[in-house]
């Protein structure tokens, strides 16, 4: 094992030396981009470009292919305060620094390609570049859209965003959108067409259709069809896949990408966890080390269990299979569900609906998967699951909202605050986790109640251990299934936690599935980073000279 750690290390690390290495000229810390479309068609577009330059008189953006677009620049600011002067010729390599700076200008390269051009000052200063775009919707010969390359700058560009609006509401039911040559989202949101980047970025390109009217277009494609140029942007993107190459192609893409990223999060998030778990309390490595083996239950509220469990830092996922398997352990003891069945042939019987709000909210979810006799196969609850995957997602969101209202209402959770008494509940929750996990305090677990080991399955399988604790059960107690809430035999754990994955991985592959094809009918979702086709206007290059 430590041998292939060692190898996946030095892939990564060769990965990461085989990135291009940038120029020392400077870098874009942030790009944000606001674009308004009016009635006639016409976009005003404002940059706000925090921009570290260490070398270079001026900063540039170059637009190609404007075709029908008209390029007008309307004005500079830096720093908000400085406003810059327009200079109607500008020529990179005629003017001066000092002609430069404080200026602004287009230069015409001919062929409808331009380059937006203004002075910079060295070190960090926020740049507000105006500029207005004629006709900056297409018209095809089926439909009218977007097609607009926003830039490709050759210097770094650590995270950037646009938002496009016009005087209808961009909707999905009148629009569709498609974004390339970055890692990030395209989405709808408020009216807006909204793009942010999460990750690299060569580029960030809009390819969309839309029946929002205007009064004016950009008629150089209008010999082509939407449907063909969408065809040609899909190309080499992971939109969707045209034939077994690209699909290999994409998989590829995508497992190298994972290799990487999971390389990453091993050293920078093994401790941080899912952003969407709420942590109040941190405990250190020296904490851990210090906290004593704790044999009590420190509560047999599964909901606040549940909670303390995820305080440890023993659980970062907010999509938590545990979860569903501890409810389910719930519920076989309170007798609302049961396994029938031999081995590999189990189904689940639905006995009884729980009086507990969260538990009954679960055996809602998967009762939908049983047949006449009220019964469900795994097959069955999985399909169901694909199916219905937000009700299953729904359940994580109000089960941690429910956390927070009985902390409130226990007087746990004051201010964002949580009192001692839940600090000494966590510790406590550390010390029965190590407790549970310690292999040389047998002795002791044979004087406890054997009752006792009804709670700390539940808790095993919260921390992730069931499998270590059924087997010091063996030992400790050979008769604990005969006198426990529990079927007689050592599968009940097993099977809880084999169903509760199976339903999260159902639920994880419906919800990829749904993503997909929201996002290849250009509903929104993930950009690609690579595809987009040839014939988008704008960025093709930039940054400092």
């Amino acid at each position: 094992m430590k041998r292939i750690f060692r190898l996946f290390i030095f892939i990564l690390i060769l990965i990461f030396q085989l990135q291009p290495a940038y120029a020392s000229e400077g870098a874009v810390n942030n790009l944000n981009i606001d674009v308004i479309i009016d009635q006639s068609g016409d976009a005003t577009v404002t940059e706000t470009i925090e921009l570290m330059a260490t070398q270079g008189s001026e900063f540039y953006q170059v637009m190609n292919r404007m075709n029908q677009k008209e390029l007008t620049m309307v004005s500079v600011t830096r720093d908000q305060t400085v406003q810059y002067a327009k200079l109607d010729n500008w020529d990179p390599d005629a003017l001066s620094r000092e002609q430069k700076y404080n200026h602004f200008g287009i230069n015409d390269k001919g062929d409808s390609n331009y380059e937006l051009c203004f002075g910079i000052e060295h070190q960090e200063h926020t740049y507000t570049m105006v500029y207005h775009v004629t006709n900056f919707v297409n018209k095809y010969q089926d439909a009218t859209g977007i097609n607009y390359n926003f830039f490709e700058l050759n210097i770094p560009l650590k995270k950037a965003s646009i938002q496009i609006s016009a005087p209808q509401s961009f909707q999905k039911d009148n629009t569709e959108i498609y974004a390339f040559g970055y890692e990030g989202k395209v989405n709808f949101e408020a009216g807006r067409i909204k793009m942010i980047s999460t990750g690299k970025i060569k580029r960030m390109q809009l390819f969309s259709k839309t029946s929002i009217p205007f009064a004016h277009y950009d008629t150089t494609y209008e010999n082509k069809t939407y449907k063909s140029l969408l065809k040609d942007a899909k190309k080499g993107s992971d939109y969707d896949d045209d034939d077994g190459v690209g699909a290999l192609g994409v998989f590829m893409a995508l497992f190298v990408g994972f290799l990487v990223v999971a390389g990453v999060l091993l050293f920078a998030l093994a401790d941080q966890g899912d952003s969407r778990i709420k942590r109040y309390i941190k405990l250190s490595k020296k904490d851990k080390e210090n906290i004593p083996n704790f044999h009590d239950i420190p509560t047999h509220h599964l909901l606040y269990a549940s909670f303390l469990v995820d305080q440890t830092g023993l659980n970062k996922k907010y999509h938590n299979p545990k979860l569903i398997a501890a409810y389910m352990l719930k519920m076989i003891r309170d007798r609302n569900v049961h396994f029938v069945g031999e081995k590999k042939d189990y189904v689940v019987e639905f006995l009884e609906m729980p009086q507990d709000e969260n538990a009954k909210e679960l055996y809602e979810i998967m009762q939908k998967a049983a047949n006449k006799e009220n019964k469900a196969t795994r097959k069955a609850l999985e399909s169901q699951m694909k199916k219905h995957y937000k009700k299953l997602y729904n359940w994580f969101d109000d089960l941690y909202m429910s956390q927070k209202k009985y902390l409130h209402d226990q007087g746990h959770l004051h201010k964002n605050k949580i009192d001692d008494q839940t600090v000494e509940d966590i510790h406590h929750t550390y010390g029965l986790y190590k407790f549970l996990k310690d292999a040389d305090n047998m002795d002791e677990k044979k004087v406890l109640d054997v009752m006792l080991w009804d709670d700390y399955l539940v808790y095993a399988t919260l921390f992730d251990i069931a499998d270590e604790v059924k087997k010091q059960l063996r030992e400790v107690h050979p008769d604990y299934y005969e006198q426990s809430d529990y079927r007689p035999d050592y599968d009940t754990i097993y099977w809880s936690m084999l169903w509760a994955n199976s339903i999260m991985r159902a639920s994880n592959t419906g919800y990829s599935l749904s993503e997909q094809q929201v996002r290849s009918s250009g509903g929104g979702g993930w950009s690609s980073m690579s595809g987009g086709g040839g014939f988008s206007s704008g960025g093709g290059g930039g940054g400092i000279r």
